[in-house]
């Protein structure tokens, strides 16, 4: 090959000859871009031999932005677009594209005797998914090339790994890719430093999640704090809507104009007699807020409510509008604990996030936010020792812009 290859992407390419063939560790860290290459060998090699090609990911969407994009922009028509067989044509080969994240898609490549099977971000998939695998890759020549960032030490993938099987692996940390711009490198550890982030994504380790979520903000939450509003484009409200052993929370978050930042203004928590919710109460409340808002000289575009309570969202809604207020309520969104936790601590890190002090609840919230040490995959512990309402009416308040404020598209 006449490119230029990091010293860990020539040794892939030289000795990736086994059955499993596995790259993991940091980000940006070279393991997918050498695949846009490893992918056509592999097609070429098996031309004309009985087998069919798959390409999995954790979905359709992320497979088509991390492998199939970078390289149709390599080599053009050779690499097609998924069709609603879910196939697609890569260099005059047919070939499938699937999703790996549900178990019921175990039925897609059930039955299927499979000569190759590229896998990007494995670590996320549904572990049936790859046992299923396994029976599938049937021929002599059949052979798998994969990818992930490492999770935590008892992940089933890990597993598989330390297992004795026929692999080929690799470990790769941030410093082993050469190409980087070096200011790149500098900001992406700063913005994971501090976190468990840091020993996977930068590090390339298998380690646990425990403890606090965000540590360097409950050593210090007044770094995020600001005594002055920047120029908003938008206002929206969050409201948690509690379960008949907690309380709802209403949260007040600006985003600052070009995405720059957010910030959070005010709150309110609503305390409802044990064993209920006051449905007028939460209407009255919501109401109240939003006018509290345009005496201030503020619109609330939207309240975003737990879309787990549709009738008193729907009770909310008629009471905003018999108000004669234009803000629309409409469903919160909700994201994977583990995406929620890696982007706020993305956000913190780069100082874009941030806080007024008439938020002590929200900032509370956040300083004793824990993993749940009893789940095998990182989710937040919600077990009514740490006050998660007003947890998830903040991330409520400005999630549905996730991807405009943080870049971040991997739900």
């Amino acid at each position: 090959m006449s490119f230029e290859l990091s010293i860990k992407q020539k040794e892939f390419w030289n000795d990736a000859n086994h059955r499993w063939n596995v790259k993991t560790g940091a980000t940006r860290s070279g393991k997918t871009w050498l695949d846009y290459y490893m992918i056509p060998r592999r097609i070429r090699e098996r031309r004309g031999k009985p087998g069919t090609v798959v390409l999995l990911g954790n979905t359709q969407a992320t497979l088509e932005r991390n492998v199939l994009e970078p390289m149709r922009r390599l080599y053009g028509d050779l690499v097609g677009g998924i069709r609603n067989d879910n196939k697609v044509r890569l260099f005059g080969v047919e070939c499938y594209a699937l999703g790996a994240d549900k178990k019921t898609q175990t039925k897609r490549i059930q039955g299927a005797s499979i000569s190759y099977c590229y896998g990007d971000e494995v670590a996320t998939w549904s572990p049936e998914i790859f046992e299923m695998l396994k029976s599938r890759l049937d021929k002599p020549y059949s052979c798998f090339d994969g990818t992930c960032n490492p999770d935590n030490k008892n992940h089933w993938f890990k597993k598989f790994l330390d297992s004795g099987a026929d692999i080929f692996q690799q470990k790769y940390t941030i410093d082993d890719n050469p190409f980087l711009p070096q200011n790149f490198v500098d900001a992406l550890k700063a913005e994971y430093r501090g976190t468990v982030y840091y020993n996977r994504y930068i590090l390339g380790e298998w380690c646990n999640a425990e403890g606090l979520l965000f540590p360097q903000f409950a050593d210090n939450p007044d770094k995020w704090i600001v005594d002055d509003l920047p120029l908003f484009q938008q206002v929206n409200i969050g409201l948690d809507i509690g379960g008949t052993r907690s309380h709802s929370t209403l949260v007040d978050t600006g985003i600052e104009v070009g995405y720059k930042s957010i910030v959070t203004f005010a709150e309110r928590k609503i305390v409802h007699s044990k064993g209920t919710i006051d449905a007028k109460r939460l209407c009255d409340e919501t109401v109240s807020m939003i006018l509290a808002l345009y005496q201030s000289g503020i619109v609330a575009s939207y309240v975003f409510v737990d879309n787990a309570e549709q009738v008193l969202l729907n009770s909310i809604r008629a009471a905003v509008f018999g108000a004669g207020l234009p803000t629309q309520v409409v469903d919160c969104r909700k994201v994977t604990g583990k995406t929620r936790i890696l982007i706020y601590n993305q956000l913190l890190n780069q100082n874009r996030m941030k806080f007024t002090r008439a938020v002590p609840n929200v900032i509370e919230s956040l300083s004793t936010a824990l993993y749940d040490t009893k789940k095998q995959e990182d989710t937040i512990l919600d077990d009514f020792t740490t006050d998660i309402d007003t947890f998830d009416a903040h991330f409520y308040s400005w999630s549905r812009y996730m991807e405009y404020i943080t870049g971040y598209g991997g739900m």
